[in-house]
């Protein structure tokens, strides 16, 4: 932290009229999970004095991966090698380890290319192109439609536009992205790589230290990382094209960073009577069910854990919506776009009314629930996302690409800036260090969820305390991103995305970034445990380019 910068913090402090936070956008209630083929370049380049290249571009996409269906990763190596976090690959780990083993609790890194194990069934894909296909998918849609001839439409012309985009390159997976709520279609064609083998995860307790105590929350000392390749035959895949290149230093303070990476789900389009449906009814419904669920002490421990993290998820979801200040900005965000619509007679026609019937869903949908009325509930529901359709379409009419589509799954590219904010009356520092993870280690007596592995304990003269262990940053991120990488504006890797805090749990609906961080592992410290603690140097050289890795 400089000089200045933290000057500016402890005055923020004092007198509570400072913020940290990146450079504003007009919509920023929208957030910042950009298409990588709709970027907005003029933006970047005003805020940040960086505007990517298509190159630059291009390069981090096709370095990027989509992991399963659940999580990110990157490529970082010539040869196939996969980063992403050690919860993304847990299920992996538990699936290969041999009977009797627990790699999870002991951690397990290969030494050799044929110690590498192969994880079934596991897949990684890289976004190869997108073509816009709104025009298509929406053809033979008229005004009169009923809702039900409205959708039978649109599934035939998705089924069409597939099989076609499947007899053109039937070596690439292609899935169509409904963007905007289905303001805009996008046919994204991806390389799935099926051949990939477990090569490296450090222990569960240090992984997940703190447990769910520190889920959520920052400063954080978690080392949750993993390491897979991919093969292509007998050999590691050639990814040398296409990889992220290392930068062990990490960001300084202040650093422009991107995040490259699938985010799973935001509601940001949804309106203000959705949101206020979720916060009343849907959301304490399932937080009934999710305590319900963690009465039960057989629950096995995996099970648990998923749980644990849906409990404290929901939890903060819940809390972002019940402060009237976040929705507030809802609330004004949605009377400008009225506006807007209202003062074109063509698109108030078009769209002007999608509001209110979804107003008087909402109202359907409580009353159902109130008198335990399920084929009610049902039928209220029936129409809600072609409405929902309308309301992606008024956005996108309005404007179009300067503002960023819901989270669907798929690759996103996120801008911010790395810095600390004021937490409980202080500042929480952009960075934590292994000195803090040995204070917390000490000062909750090792007591689990605050235990170290006994080499931790071993070696810790060998290792240099100073060593940053996470990071925060201003980046927008969810569910999903989990194991995306974090780049610099050379495109050279400096953290790995694996949660964000507590206060950043209420941008599921409305983004802001006063306090609400994406929390990432920072590089040094995966480099000083490879060295020092696993035994894992040649590992380390791969990552690093300074050698080619183990044979």
């Amino acid at each position: 932290m400089t000089r200045n910068h933290r000057a500016a913090l402890l005055a923020a402090a004092v007198l509570g009229t400072l913020t940290v936070q990146a450079p504003a956008q007009e919509h920023k209630e929208l957030g910042k999970m950009w298409t990588f083929h709709n970027p907005p370049l003029e933006f970047f380049g005003a805020e940040y004095g960086f505007a990517p290249t298509k190159e630059w571009l291009d390069h981090v996409r096709l370095s990027a991966l989509r992991f399963a269906d659940y999580c990110s990763a990157s490529f970082v190596s010539p040869r196939g090698l996969i980063m992403t976090n050690h919860h993304c690959a847990r299920g992996s780990v538990d699936e290969v380890a041999p009977e009797g083993e627990d790699w999870l609790e002991s951690g397990w890194f290969a030494s050799s290319l044929e110690q590498e194990v192969n994880v079934p069934g596991l897949t990684v894909q890289q976004l190869v192109t997108t073509r816009d296909v709104t025009a298509e998918m929406n053809e033979g849609i008229t005004a009169d439609m009923s809702q039900e001839a409205v959708q039978e439409r649109l599934d035939a012309n998705r089924e069409k536009l597939l099989a076609a985009a499947n007899d053109e390159n039937g070596e690439l997976t292609h899935q169509l992205v409904d963007l905007y709520q289905g303001g805009n279609y996008q046919i994204y064609s991806y390389k799935v790589y099926d051949d990939i083998r477990l090569v490296a995860v450090p222990h569960m307790a240090i992984a997940k230290f703190g447990g769910d105590p520190d889920n959520f929350t920052y400063p954080r000392f978690s080392l949750d990382f993993a390491f897979l390749r991919a093969w292509d035959g007998d050999a590691p895949a050639d990814t040398s094209p296409h990889y992220l290149r290392w930068r062990t230093e990490g960001p300084k303070d202040g650093e422009t960073v991107f995040v490259a990476g699938n985010p799973g789900s935001t509601g940001r389009l949804k309106t203000v009577a959705q949101i206020e449906f979720i916060r009343d009814v849907e959301y304490p419904n399932i937080m009934r069910r999710i305590y319900a669920m963690l009465a039960d002490d057989s629950m096995p421990r995996s099970r648990r854990a998923s749980i644990e993290n849906a409990r404290k998820a929901y939890g903060g979801y819940l809390e972002g919506l019940q402060n009237e200040e976040v929705v507030g900005i809802k609330r004004e965000a949605e009377r400008k776009i009225r506006e807007a619509i209202a003062a074109d007679p063509d698109l108030q026609a078009r769209f002007g009314s999608a509001w209110t019937e979804l107003e008087e869903i909402q109202a359907q949908k409580r009353e159902a629930i109130a008198n335990r009325d399920m084929a009610a509930l049902q039928a209220a529901g029936a129409g809600e996302e072609l409405l929902e359709k309308r309301i992606g379409e008024a956005f996108f009419a309005v404007y179009g690409y300067d503002i960023p589509p819901d989270a669907t799954m798929t690759l996103r590219l996120s801008d911010g800036v790395i810095a600390g904010f004021e937490m409980n009356g202080t500042i929480a520092p952009y960075f934590t260090s292994l000195y803090g993870l040995y204070a917390r280690w000490t000062e909750f007596g090792g007591e689990d969820p605050f235990n170290l592995p006994q080499i931790w304990v071993d070696k810790l003269k060998e290792l240099d305390l100073s060593t940053p262990f996470n990071h925060v940053s201003t980046c927008d991120i969810i569910g999903g991103n989990s194991g995306s990488p974090m780049v610099d504006s050379e495109g050279r890797v400096v953290g790995l995305v694996f949660d964000g805090n507590i206060e950043s749990l209420g941008n599921n609906f409305i983004f802001t970034d006063e306090v609400a961080r994406t929390v990432s592992v920072h590089p040094a410290i995966i480099i000083e445990a490879m060295r020092k603690i696993y035994d894992a140097g040649k590992l380390a050289d791969e990552i690093e380019g300074k050698g080619e890795g183990y044979k």
